[in-house]
C-alpha cells in the first residue's frame, strides 16, 4: 500500500451535505408548476447523477428545451439557496484539522460547475481552504477521467500515487483508479439506487464518516 500523502473529497454527497438545498431547489419548481413535492430520499439518491438527472426525476416526460429550460430555472433556485442547509457531514470538520495538523494537504475535486462550486465554497465555513479545487469544467474532462485527479495532485503538490480521493458514485472509485490513485468509497453519501457499493474496487470503505477521521488520524 503506498503511503498516503494528500486526501482529495468529492463535494456533493462526500464532503458536503448538500441534499436538502437540492431537494428544495427541484420542489420549489415542481410547486411552481403546481405539482406535489418529489420526496427527499429519491431526489437524494440522485444527487451523484448531476444536475439534469434530478430535473429529470422530477420531470420525467420533458426532453430536449422543454427539460433544457427546467434544468436552467432549477440551478437558478439551487443557486439563490446554494448553502441554506448545506453543511459538512458530521466529524469531517475534524478529519480536515486533523490533516492541517499532520500538514497533509486536502483537496476537492467535483463535476460541479465553477460558477455554483465556487459560490458554495463562498458561503461555507471550513476549518481550512483546500489546496486544490477542480470543477467538473475546469478542464475539457471531467471525472471519472483521470486529468483532473492529476490536476489535483499537482496544485497539492504530491504525486498521484501517494494521493487518496474519497468519494460516493461509481465514478469516485473510477476516477482515482485510472489516476494511479488509492480510493476510498463513502458510503453514507448519495448511493445510486440499485447499486451494490461491495462490489466497488475501492481500496477503503467507510460506512460513516467517522470512519474518515478514524483513517486520517492513522496516517
Amino acid at each position: 500500500m503506498n503511503e498516503i500523502r494528500c486526501v482529495l473529497f468529492d463535494l456533493d454527497g462526500t464532503l458536503l451535505d448538500t441534499s436538502y438545498d437540492f431537494a428544495w431547489a427541484l420542489n420549489t419548481l415542481r410547486a411552481e408548476d403546481g405539482l406535489p413535492p418529489v420526496p427527499y430520499w429519491r431526489i437524494r439518491q440522485t444527487i451523484s447523477q448531476g444536475g439534469r438527472a434530478v430535473v429529470k426525476l422530477g420531470y420525467p416526460d420533458l426532453e430536449g428545451e422543454e427539460l433544457e429550460a427546467k434544468r436552467t430555472r432549477f440551478l437558478n433556485l439551487y443557486n439563490d439557496h446554494i448553502s441554506v442547509h448545506t453543511r459538512l457531514f458530521p466529524t469531517l470538520d475534524e478529519s480536515i484539522r486533523t490533516l492541517e495538523k499532520k500538514d497533509i494537504p486536502w483537496g476537492i475535486v467535483t463535476n460541479k460547475p465553477e460558477w455554483l462550486t465556487h459560490k458554495l465554497m463562498d458561503e461555507i465555513t471550513l476549518p481550512a481552504e483546500p489546496r486544490a479545487l477542480v470543477c467538473g469544467d475546469t478542464l475539457p474532462v471531467r471525472k471519472p477521467h483521470a486529468e483532473p485527479m492529476h490536476l489535483a495532485a499537482k496544485q497539492c503538490g504530491v504525486a498521484p500515487e501517494h494521493c487518496l480521493y474519497i468519494g460516493d458514485h461509481p465514478r469516485d472509485i473510477e476516477a482515482p483508479l485510472n489516476a494511479g490513485m488509492l480510493s476510498g468509497a463513502a458510503l453514507y453519501g448519495y448511493l445510486p439506487q440499485d447499486v451494490d457499493p461491495t462490489q466497488w474496487p475501492a481500496h477503503f470503505f467507510y460506512h460513516t464518516p467517522a470512519d474518515i477521521l478514524r483513517h486520517v488520524e492513522q496516517i
